[in-house]
Formats: C-alpha cells, structure tokens, sequence
C-alpha cells in the first residue's frame, strides 16, 4: 500500500514529503520502506540502503539526511515509529478478554477485561490478572517453586499456598514462569505495565514494580524487589531479597548479590557499578 509521510505526520514535522509501503529498520530488503534513525550510525546505514525511501530523525540528525529521502523531524522518533506502527496494525481490535481454547484458566483465578491470553497459557488458582495485560504462549502463573525440608535424609516438598497478582497493562511473555507466594497474604506482584521477557522466572514473593523491565531468560528470586522503571538485561539473575533501585539498570548477564541504588548501572558477577566494571576491562586489555 502506498502511503505518505504527510499523511501520518504535521506539516512542522514533514521536512521533505514522500512515500512508503510500510516500516523497517535501517537495514531493510523491503522496497519503499520507512525507517526511524535515532543515531548517526543508523543515519548512515539507511543513507546507503535503497530500500529505504524515508527516515523519522531527531533534529540533531536533520543535515546528515541523504538526498532523496523523505524525511520528518521528531523529538522522539522511535516513539513517534512505534505509534504509527500500532496505527497500521489491521488486527481486530477488541475490549473483551480473549483465551486461547487451548489455555488452562482455574475458575479460582481472576481475570480482568480485555486480557488477552495466548496458547497453552497456564493459569492456576489465586491468580489475579488485571485489565488489557498480556498472556503470552506457555506461560505459567501460580506455578510452584523449590521449597523443601530434609527430613530423615530425604527431601520433602513444602506446598505454596499464597497468590500472584498480575496488575493492569502488564505482558508476560512466552514460556514465563512466575511462582505463587508461599503464604497466603503477600502474593507474588507483577505491577501495572511492567513486562516479563520471554523464558524468564519470577520468584516467589518477587515484587516487580510497575514499568519495570525484565528481560528474556532472567531469574528474580524470591522475595526480591524490582523498582518502578527498573530495567533487567538479559540472562541476568536477581539474589532473594535484594532490593533494585527505581530506574537502575541491570547489564545482561549479570549476577546482582546486593542492593542496587535509584538510578544505579551495574554489571557483571558479581555485579560491581557499571563505570567501573569498564573501566577494569579497559585497563585489562593493556
């Protein structure tokens, strides 16, 4: 389908008015098509690209602009990118909840409205879901988690009892795990828009945040806090009852022992400040 930037855009944001057929990143194959470039070395590749006919760019990008291509001017472009890319969407669009026939639902769980829950989603008693959040394929809420006794040299299996409370607007991605609380009382927490990457674990009594991030393949372990806006690389593991700052970010792969500040950048194993961790690198590579 041909489209126009003017069509989508103002005309104080459209510098240079032309045509796409749909969106792409900057390396795209697809003829025609719109690309957002936030930084010099995204300018350039789709600069050199033929495949891409026009660019969303901050204004700092605006003079390095290839001849040619259709350009808009935005504060934000990959926001602005992802916005159109939800206007052009064709799917159905709906209010109420959706459940795959393939998914396990306990008629003890909650579920709010326009909840959309994939294939082969399992979701087990004292779970509560809330308005517009998503379900992905696989998952498993309420699962239970290791806690155990050894009793005359064996170990034996303590049930959870407790609950998980998933907020509104929240995504829970494929093959996620998250564990029900052991106690009823202080559920397992999942906080308003925050998301779950694919693969990953949430401990129980975990306490995410609302906004945070946890990416693809983490463990939150149990009783840990994620704080609001918080953000979880992947592959990274999360110690019980550590506390993780609002806004702090966790590099991936990254093994966090101790408490991580307000707006702190911590990487590595054991994870150490950020700025520090390179700085070692830097100096090992002498």
């Amino acid at each position: 389908m041909n489209r126009r930037l003017s069509e989508f855009f103002s005309g104080g944001e459209v510098q240079r008015d032309g045509g796409f057929t749909d969106l792409g990143h900057a390396d795209s194959t697809v003829p025609r098509t719109l690309a957002y470039c936030d930084s010099v070395h995204y300018l350039e590749m789709a600069n050199a690209n033929s495949s891409v006919s026009g660019v969303l760019v901050t204004p700092e990008l605006v003079s390095k602009v290839g001849p040619g291509k259709a350009l808009a001017v935005l504060a934000n472009p990959r926001n602005a990118f992802y916005r159109l890319h939800e206007r052009l969407d064709v799917s159905p669009r709906r209010d109420e909840t959706m459940i795959h026939p393939s998914a396990i639902v306990s008629p003890k769980a909650k579920i709010g409205s326009g909840v959309v829950i994939s294939e082969r989603v399992v979701i087990r008693d004292d779970v509560e879901v809330g308005d517009g959040s998503f379900i992905d394929a696989g998952a498993i809420l309420g699962a239970e988690g290791i806690l155990y006794i050894q009793e005359d040299g064996d170990n034996k299996r303590i049930r959870h009892r407790g609950a998980v409370s998933v907020g509104s607007h929240a995504v829970i991605l494929a093959n996620a795990v998250v564990v029900r609380a052991i106690h009823p009382g202080l559920p397992t927490v999942i906080g308003d828009n925050a998301i779950v990457g694919i693969a990953s674990t949430i401990g129980h009594e975990a306490h995410l945040e609302r906004n945070c991030v946890i990416s693809g393949n983490c463990v939150i372990a149990r009783r840990a806090r994620i704080g609001e806006g918080a953000w979880i690389g992947t592959s990274a593991m999360v110690r019980e009852y550590v506390r993780i700052g609002a806004r702090a970010s966790v590099k991936a792969g990254s093994v966090v022992v101790e408490d991580v500040p307000e707006g702190a950048e911590v990487s590595g194993n054991f994870a150490v400040s950020h700025r520090r961790r390179l700085l070692q690198y830097l100096r090992d590579k002498k």
